[in-house]
């Protein structure tokens, strides 16, 4: 080989060996590590709270009848409210089942009205004084009170005892309990009965 051939042959060395270092410096980079997806855990579960119990409401003390007799006429209970607004009562005069009246009496004082000018009120055109307070007989349905009598002793007698809040009394079927709301009073076998007091007049 001639001494141009050897250079020339080794110049070709260098290129090439120059070659392969540059693609060797410029490879692709290296991946960058892929942080882990961090592992889902289970949510924990609430615990529903448990629903408060309702306050169980006591049943009225029932108190004995014969402390409540009627002293000047009929047979039965006669009391007032705690406030002695009101003049109630559970009487008979025949002594025969499921005959007695019973109701209550209110005055003036009360923030209620039962209607009267229409032929279907029960209190339309009387001649009696009507609508202060509530009355039934026997099993039938209470209807606003039209009477200029009385009916029970308690609505002048001041010896009468009042009906303590929390307590109850029955005769011949009926059984009247005074309450917060009033007086109310219920007819054991038909259902029928009402509350009353200076706010409010509620019959079923």
């Amino acid at each position: 080989m001639t001494k141009w051939g050897r250079v020339f042959t080794a110049a070709i060395v260098l290129v090439v060996a120059a070659t392969v270092s540059g693609c060797s410096e410029q490879s692709a980079p290296a991946a960058e590590p892929t942080a882990a997806a961090p592992t889902a855990t289970a949510s924990e579960t609430a615990t529903p709270s448990a629903a408060p119990s309702p306050t169980p409401v006591p049943a009225p003390t029932e108190l004995d009848p014969a402390d409540y007799a009627p002293v000047d006429f009929g047979q039965g209970v006669v009391f007032t409210s705690p406030a002695r607004d009101l003049a109630c009562g559970i009487v008979t005069l025949s002594g025969e089942p499921d005959s007695a009246v019973w109701g209550c009496r209110i005055g003036e004082d009360k923030e209620w009205e039962f209607p009267d000018s229409d032929p279907s009120d029960f209190c339309y055109d009387s001649q009696v004084p009507c609508g202060f307070g509530i009355e039934a007989t026997g099993s039938g349905e209470p209807h606003p009170r039209k009477r200029g009598d009385a009916a029970f002793e308690s609505e002048y007698s001041e010896t009468s005892l009042a009906l303590p809040i929390g307590s109850s009394v029955g005769y011949d079927n009926v059984v009247c309990t005074s309450t917060e709301a009033g007086i109310s009073c219920a007819h054991a076998l038909s259902g029928h009965g009402f509350t009353i007091s200076t706010s409010v007049n509620d019959i079923w």
